[in-house]
């Protein structure tokens, strides 16, 4: 670990090095406390009371809280602070870890060297937790040894935890009216339902068992050795009590992680006291088994002893004494200026502040890793890395963290919308998911290689695209394509490929692929009658044969269908004589109409063979297309490019984009300064001196 950068005392404010007449008095009284504490309870261990700050000068913990609300939207809610202290500072362990620390730094000092202990993180939340509006408390207490070292090699990572799906009903089958009538079953649908019930139940009972067995003994497999230090390590972390902020329950935040727990989890295994920026509490609870039990009415005087007397309690506690009005208002007044003395000083820390560089590279040194059981968790910083990685995890077959099965990548601010990649290392299979805003619409992209004979499947935006695709499959020797609110009503085509051919070009030599079969299927033209609307029609190249089905009337059971056989020659579209009546087979359901005539047919499978030619045209563009896709794909992969925020300023977040070209950022620098010149508050700006913020009396002098 690197060591922590050297404090210059000359440049730390008054209150870090001395202690004013307040703060004199409450030492006096916590040492007054301390010793009253040791005389009742001999055999517990010290409190927390006084440690030094980073000055080395003597502090009460509660007055090193400063309550802070930062002006970032993720820092309003309790998950958003816990997620940022846990991933801004680098954790410092308790040495030794059974005793508690010699000094408790101020929040700005840990904020600015992004290092501490697990009280320093503690410290740092709860005030930014009590200036978000929560009830939160700093616990000094004992934890187990996984929660204190930081160590989740036992913990399952958070994302790969699947969300609880909720049962879907089934849908009931519409009866029609003209089903035939089943006779009655006259068998008892209760006791079949009964027996259901208990088979169903045998059934998860049974399953049950088999996966609590076989979890209980991967349990056992797992299962760390004894800790020595049980009960015995020191750990901090956050209370939070239900009320404020519309928090339904009390729960513990750890500053290390960043997760919640509930006040019975088994990792908590005493608490000494808690404090936040008004009072300090021991604990006179019995922790023998852990905190499960524990009540957090800070007002029970017999389970809780606090160190400044609380007014309200003082005032309820002289109610029950009969007094007259004048009596009441001069004891009043006494108790005042009694409870005046015991008031808790100001906190000596300054206005706690995070630049907004430092926010945006959130972790030290712009990366952080988390070991889970079987994963590992990398996080990096937004421009951190010049592909725009931003997270990545890494799910292994097994505990030791060896052969990798899945990895998966989180991708921010990068040009061709790319924002997460799934490999699965067994298949070698690779998904990539974009955003919206591709020229090509592309939503999903699923492969083995980028090359075009291998197999493809490719989702779309489909209200983006022309043409309505959905999603495109391509496999060695087919292709399938659905789509999705066509103006065509077109939602389907399988193509089969046959042989490949050489094709001869001015520029260049490629294989020409020939379709053996293509099927389209249509949605229904509400315009067009069922019988003339056609519903699929097949080409069928390798038998020369046309194959089209109408959409079945609402009265009918069976769908018109033509079956064209294609004569041969280069010139058999102006030949209407070729034509023979034995080329046609079909079956016409309606008796009353009248039959196709011989020039009718001949006419229809001259439209049709030119539809025919129209799909391979498409074919042919949806190919090039796709080619087109995985060559843009190829140059994008190998030459990454990042979009630039419109809020990052370059200059101040020069470490978080050490790959931006000087051109680029030249480039970008000049075109601010000419929107600079265009604004109309510039020159009365420079005559103030280029502020970056003006002050109400600033404003009121421009306006």
């Amino acid at each position: 670990a690197k060591p922590r950068p050297q404090l210059d005392l000359s440049k730390c404010p008054s209150s870090y090095k001395e202690n004013c007449s307040q703060e004199k008095l409450i030492l006096a009284i916590a040492e007054n406390f301390r010793q009253q504490y040791a005389f009742v309870y001999p055999y517990n261990k010290p409190l927390l009371l006084c440690p030094v700050n980073e000055c080395g000068v003597q502090k009460f913990v509660s007055t090193t809280l400063r309550r802070t609300l930062l002006p970032y939207p993720e820092l309003y809610n309790w998950e958003g602070c816990a997620s940022f202290v846990s991933d801004y500072l680098s954790l410092e362990l308790l040495d030794p870890p059974t005793e508690l620390p010699k000094q408790l730094s101020s929040p700005t000092w840990a904020l600015q060297t992004r290092r501490g202990t697990c009280f320093d993180y503690s410290s740092v939340l709860c005030s930014l937790l009590l200036g978000a509006g929560y009830n939160a408390y700093c616990v000094s207490g004992y934890a187990t040894k996984e929660m204190c070292l930081l160590d989740q090699s036992r913990q399952e990572c958070p994302l790969l935890q699947t969300p609880i799906q909720e049962k879907t009903e089934e849908r009931k089958k519409t009866k029609s009216k003209y089903s035939v009538k089943r006779q009655p079953n006259l068998n008892s649908l209760f006791e079949k339902r009964q027996e259901e019930k208990r088979h169903t139940e045998a059934k998860e009972a049974a399953l049950k068992e088999q996966l609590e067995q076989a979890e209980r003994l991967q349990k056992e497999e797992e299962r760390p050795t004894p800790d020595p230090l049980l009960d015995l390590r020191v750990h901090s972390w956050v209370l939070v009590l239900s009320g404020n902020r519309d928090e339904p329950k009390n729960f513990f935040i750890d500053p290390l992680t960043g997760k919640s727990y509930s006040p019975t989890n088994e990792n908590f295994l005493g608490i000494e006291s808690v404090w936040n920026h008004q009072n300090y509490w021991v604990n006179k609870q019995d922790c023998s088994f852990s905190v499960r039990e524990m009540t957090f009415y800070m007002d029970d005087l017999s389970k809780w002893e606090y160190m400044l007397c609380d007014p309200s309690s003082q005032s309820m506690s002289n109610i029950s004494e009969p007094r007259t009005l004048q009596e009441s208002e001069d004891v009043e007044e006494e108790e005042m200026d009694e409870l005046k003395v015991f008031e808790m000083p100001p906190s000596w820390v300054t206005k706690v502040a995070i630049a907004p560089p430092d926010v945006e590279m959130r972790f030290p040194g712009g990366m952080k890793v988390f070991q889970y059981r079987k994963a590992r968790l990398e996080k990096f910083a937004p421009y951190f890395l010049k592909d725009g990685l931003v997270t990545k995890l890494t799910v292994y077959k097994d505990l030791d963290c060896t052969q990798p099965s899945t990895i998966k990548e989180w991708f921010s601010h990068r040009s061709d919308c790319l924002y997460e990649r799934e490999h699965h290392t067994d298949s070698n299979v690779t998904s990539e998911h974009f955003r919206p805003g591709r020229r090509d619409a592309l939503r999903c992209h699923r492969y083995v290689t980028l090359v075009s004979a291998t197999e493809h499947q490719m989702d779309f935006y489909s209200q983006a695209r022309a043409d309505g695709l959905a999603r495109r499959i391509e496999k060695p020797f087919e292709m399938t394509e659905t789509f999705e609110d066509g103006d065509d009503f077109l939602f389907y085509r399988h193509v089969v490929y046959g042989k490949h051919v050489k094709v001869f070009c001015a520029k260049e030599v490629f294989k020409l692929e020939l379709q053996q079969r293509v099927e389209e299927r249509f949605h229904r033209d509400p315009s067009k009658p069922a019988s003339k609307d056609v519903a699929e029609w097949v080409f069928m190249t390798s038998d020369r044969q046309i194959q089209v089905t109408y959409h079945l009337e609402d009265d009918k059971i069976f769908p018109t269908w033509l079956n064209f056989m294609k004569p041969n020659g280069p010139a058999f579209l102006q030949k209407a004589q070729a034509f023979d009546p034995q080329m046609v087979s079909g079956f016409q359901l309606d008796r009353p109409a009248k039959p196709y005539e011989i020039v009718q047919l001949c006419q229809m499978r001259v439209e049709f063979m030119k539809e025919e030619q129209k799909v391979e045209l498409q074919i042919r563009a949806s190919e090039k297309t796709v080619k087109s896709i995985l060559s843009s794909r190829k140059k994008e992969e190998s030459n990454t490019d990042l979009l630039i925020s419109t809020t990052l300023d370059t200059n101040n977040h020069l470490p978080l984009v050490p790959f931006i070209p000087q051109e680029r950022m030249a480039k970008e620098k000049k075109q601010r300064q000419e929107e600079k010149e265009l604004d109309l508050l510039a020159p009365f700006q420079a005559r103030l001196g280029q502020p970056e913020a003006l002050t109400h009396q600033q404003r009121w002098a421009v306006f």
